[in-house]
């Protein structure tokens, strides 16, 4: 049996037959002739097609014949609540049913935005406007060791504890344990400051080379640290960051395609904004 056949024979049920007289009937009663174009549901290839890539990308398999049977009865069910919905104007002023109609329009408005390729001579202009926000991070070599406390009384016992490492005292006795690691090697800017914070990193650019120095204050409390070496990032080149500013790129564009759009249907309107002072 084909799906034509299908459909045909699902709209000689009987619960068909009911959806579409009630809705006649109904119309009726309200004291109105139904209109033909809305009051008519029409189930035909198009729409069983619709119906069955709906279904197979859920399930990866087709429906059977009981399955489709129930996809069409639903589908008849919501056009008759839904058109009676509208009939009675429920749709108005429904923030939810405006935040709808008004994400269908943005992606109307976006469609081509959002199918367009850049060209790699755009990708370069938008890369040379702001280099910086698509290099690469910063890399530290370096050791801590945690004192306690962020405190005035801190503070003054890592001033203490520099002056021992100087003296020669081994910096791993002076440390308090905590669940980070003591040393790092070509460590990213990122991945420091989710274990110790912003604060951590930007003292870690401060500090001299090759020496311990500090205190340092993080998430924890205060550190000494002896920065080995910083690795500063090189000019980022567009092949190492393309899927970067392809993304910045189109969501650019469609920030542009709907704010046009939004300005050329705000222009067919007579906005008035009335409050009382």
């Amino acid at each position: 049996m084909t799906w034509r056949e299908r459909a045909a024979q699902v709209l000689r049920e009987p619960l068909v037959h009911f959806l579409l007289a009630g809705a006649v009937v109904y119309a009726l009663l309200a004291g109105r002739a139904p209109d033909l174009g809305e009051r008519r549901i029409v189930v035909n290839e198009a729409v069983v097609g619709q119906l069955l890539s709906r279904w197979s990308e859920s399930y990866r398999r087709p429906p059977t014949p009981a399955e489709l049977d129930g996809l069409i009865a639903d589908y008849v069910r919501d056009q008759a609540y839904y058109r009676e919905a509208l009939r009675l104007g429920l749709d108005k002023d429904d923030e939810v049913v405006m935040r709808r109609m008004r994400n269908k329009m943005i992606a109307l408005a976006t469609s081509e935005a959002e199918a367009a390729t850049p060209t790699d001579a755009q990708l370069q202009a938008l890369l040379d406007k702001d280099p910086a926000r698509y290099a690469r991070e910063t890399l530290f070599d370096f050791s801590q060791i945690y004192l306690g406390p962020d405190s005035p009384e801190g503070r003054k016992a890592a001033e203490f504890a520099l002056d021992q490492i100087r003296r020669g005292t081994d910096p791993a006795s002076l440390g308090k344990p905590i669940p980070v690691p003591t040393s790092f090697s070509k460590g990213a800017a990122s991945e420091i400051a989710g274990m110790f914070g912003d604060s951590f990193v930007a003292g870690l650019r401060q500090q001299p080379l090759g020496a311990w120095s500090g205190p340092v204050a993080s998430g924890f409390g205060l550190h000494l640290v002896k920065v080995t070496a910083r690795t500063a990032p090189a000019k980022p080149q567009l092949a190492d960051v393309r899927q970067a500013l392809e993304n910045d790129w189109r969501a650019d564009a469609l920030r542009k395609a709907e704010d046009a759009n939004y300005r050329r249907i705000l222009a067919g309107y007579d906005v008035k904004i009335e409050l009382k002072k």
